[in-house]
């Protein structure tokens, strides 16, 4: 029997194949994943070094077969949070030792599940994915963001552009620093720098710190005029009424044209009756159809013929009959706007709003994140919630029903003026189909694209104009990977090709660096606020550490460079 570490992986979809990838490109244990038989899934685990093991998951018989007893961690990942749930306290009933990684959705839970559990992470893929596309969707230059402290911290992230972009050209690193806000963590592909270098604007910058910052760094667009947004409001006006005029029922053209031609002839036929020039008849007309009836014309005083007795009486009840039904059109078209108002399709005035397709799991908690950096925010949704049109109605957002990959649809968003578009729908296909023709509208528009297939992704980042795509498995693995080790891991990120891993750590009484080489200190959380760290000596007790550590050290020479390798245990500890 082996001696290493057991680490059992309990799911059966990509996301499961994902996290046996990474735990197999490290070394010092080893890993079996657990899910019902499938020869399929057998064949791709034992392609990664996996052992399989084909046994109904929820079952205690299943999780002594594979060895729980003797296992340092299990991480049950199923898109099935009650399932994971269980398997997971199943296995602590078996091992009270071992340590536990489950993946829920519900994020309040997962919180408490933390709390209550002993050596516990629960991870909410939703939120994990969510906060790199709210950053990016602020920032092209964004890479990766986490929420720091998680659950409740404010939306962190790193940015790589050159400093003209961050417009930090011809001033020094620490005075880039205090003009963006952020940390700035490489220059040029070098961790190790002067703060007194100064720098050109071709130079390459990483920088790490709040988004509102790195959103707020970009060179400013030059604005408009108020006289060019009066004329390009008053455009839009004109072609919103041409639409609407365009759309009228045609009943209500025929009862209005009917009217017309009743009113003109009554008009004459009093006139000519009653002995009236045109503008009294008009005046009497006017006032009988709409049943005002002041008394000042009538055919009794004016004398008119006995026919005028019969005509007035009936030109009052076909003006009754003809105001019930404008009086009936106008409130339909008012509860018509009303709804278009709130949720329907309508043409938006709107400037450097962000433009949300697609509202499921990753497109709520992104427009969570956006609405909280104060962001004017549009969605696209073809089925919307009750949340979301709660919060179009409280003016929170601005909510489309529609299709995103109708043309039509985009037309609406104003995309020329919008800062990006993130399409978050559950279709691979969906979401580059909206990215494409946003892109065909607004040429210089930010896109960002959810992907689930990560091969995909790759691939439409290299073969489109695409700012960014993500897939949320690629983004979620390896943080889940780590935490089968490493507690405090929050993710993963690459630049300046060497891979880092990103910790939160909270210090205690004696504060203390991580036990690593190379750790670069990015922030601490420390009495409810998020301060720059340049050197751990800076650390007070019970700060919130988050720092990365570049991974090289921990692998073997000319060996695969991958997630993580036998670093210390105490590497990321919360």
């Amino acid at each position: 029997m082996s001696q290493l570490p057991l680490i059992i992986v309990v799911g059966g979809d990509e996301l499961a194949l994902r996290v046996c990838e990474e735990l197999c490109s490290t070394q010092g244990h080893d890993v079996v994943l657990l899910w019902v038989a499938n020869s399929d899934l057998a064949a791709r685990a034992k392609g990664f070094g996996a052992a399989f093991v084909g046994l109904p998951p929820n079952d205690y018989e299943s999780l002594r077969t594979v060895g729980v007893m003797h296992a340092t961690s299990i991480m049950p990942v199923s898109d099935d949070d009650r399932l994971n749930l269980q398997v997971a306290l199943k296995a602590r009933d078996l091992n009270p030792k071992i340590r536990v990684v489950v993946r829920q959705f519900n994020r309040t839970l997962a919180r408490k599940l933390e709390q209550n559990l002993p050596d516990c992470s629960a991870i909410s893929l939703s939120s994990h994915a969510a906060a790199t596309f709210a950053g990016t969707a602020v920032d092209p230059g964004c890479f990766f963001a986490l929420q720091f402290p998680d659950f409740d911290g404010e939306l962190v992230g790193f940015s790589e552009r050159l400093a003209a972009d961050f417009r930090c050209t011809g001033i020094t690193v620490a005075e880039a620093e205090r003009r963006i806000g952020a940390r700035i963590i490489s220059v040029n592909g070098k961790t190790e720098f002067s703060m007194q270098q100064v720098l050109d604007g071709g130079d390459r910058l990483v920088a790490f710190g709040p988004m509102t910052a790195l959103r707020d760094a970009w060179p400013r667009k030059k604005s408009e005029s108020g006289q060019q947004r009066f004329s390009g409001m008053m455009r839009t006006d004109r072609r919103d009424l041409w639409r609407a005029l365009k759309h009228i029922e045609p009943i209500l053209v025929k009862i209005a044209f009917a009217a017309a031609l009743v009113f003109v002839a009554s008009v004459l036929y009093f006139a000519w009756s009653l002995k009236l020039n045109l503008l009294d008849a008009f005046y009497f007309v006017a006032t009988t159809m709409s049943t005002t009836g002041y008394g000042d014309i009538s055919p009794k005083v004016s004398g008119g013929p006995a026919h005028t007795y019969l005509a007035a009486p009936l030109l009052m009840i076909v003006g009754l009959a003809l105001s019930g039904v404008f009086i009936a059109a106008i409130t339909a078209a008012l509860n018509r706007a009303q709804l278009r108002a709130l949720r329907g399709l309508r043409r938006l005035d709107v400037r450097e709003h962000i433009v949300v397709c697609g509202s499921g799991n990753v497109g709520i908690r992104v427009i969570e994140f956006l609405l909280k950096m104060r962001q004017h925010v549009v969605v696209v949704e073809q089925n919307p919630d009750n949340l979301l049109i709660e919060r179009a109605r409280d003016r929170q957002i601005d909510l489309l029903t529609g299709d995103a990959t109708n043309d039509t649809t985009l037309n609406f968003c104003n995309l020329n003026y919008a800062r990006s578009l993130v399409a978050l729908t559950e279709s691979d296909t969906a979401n580059l189909e909206v990215g494409l023709g946003a892109r065909a509208k607004a040429p210089g528009l930010g896109v960002v694209l959810r992907v689930m297939d990560e091969a995909f992704a790759h691939s439409i980042g290299r073969q489109f104009q695409i700012t960014r795509s993500f897939s949320t498995v690629e983004l979620t693995a390896p943080a889940i990977a780590g935490l089968s080790r490493f507690p405090g891991t929050r993710g993963r990120i690459a630049f300046d090709n060497e891979d880092y891993n990103v910790g939160e750590r909270l210090q205690g009484a004696i504060p203390a660096p991580p036990p690593a080489n190379f750790c670069i200190p990015l922030y601490v959380w420390r009495e409810g606020t998020l301060l720059a760290l340049h050197d751990f000596a800076e650390m007070k007790p019970y700060d919130r550490l988050l720092f990365i550590v570049p991974l090289s050290q921990f692998r073997e020479p000319g060996g695969p460079k991958n997630f993580l390798h036998s670093a210390p245990s105490e590497l990321a500890t919360t």
